[in-house]
């Protein structure tokens, strides 16, 4: 797999700036929405249990969208192999010849 051509550097935030118990910000709030829109594309069986509307504070949302976004990798992970199984089985099948014969008339 290549690396990614363009990768931004984030710094970790300094500890004591993590406060788990302060109310989230309307960044935050956006940010949990449009996680919640990109979680109903996945099975049932692997969303969070928490509804975002009730997320506070900044320990809740933290724990919600690492939750969401391990499983949106996890899955796309799987699905990029079952991808490049059915590309290489379609080149297999495409190289082959076909034991149809060509049709007579046009051409």
């Amino acid at each position: 797999m290549p690396k990614h051509k363009y990768v931004v550097k984030v710094a970790r935030p300094h500890p004591p700036r993590f406060e788990p118990d302060r109310p989230i910000t309307d960044l935050v709030r956006n940010q949990l929405m449009h996680l919640s829109l990109a979680q109903r594309q996945l099975p049932k069986a692997h969303h969070h249990p928490t509804d975002v509307y009730s997320i506070k504070t900044e320990g809740e949302a933290s724990h919600f969208i690492r939750h969401v976004t391990a499983k949106i990798h996890s899955l796309r992970k799987g699905s990029k192999a079952k991808t490049a199984a059915k590309a290489k089985a379609r080149k297999t099948k495409a190289g082959k010849k076909s034991s149809r014969g060509r049709r007579k008339g046009k051409g």
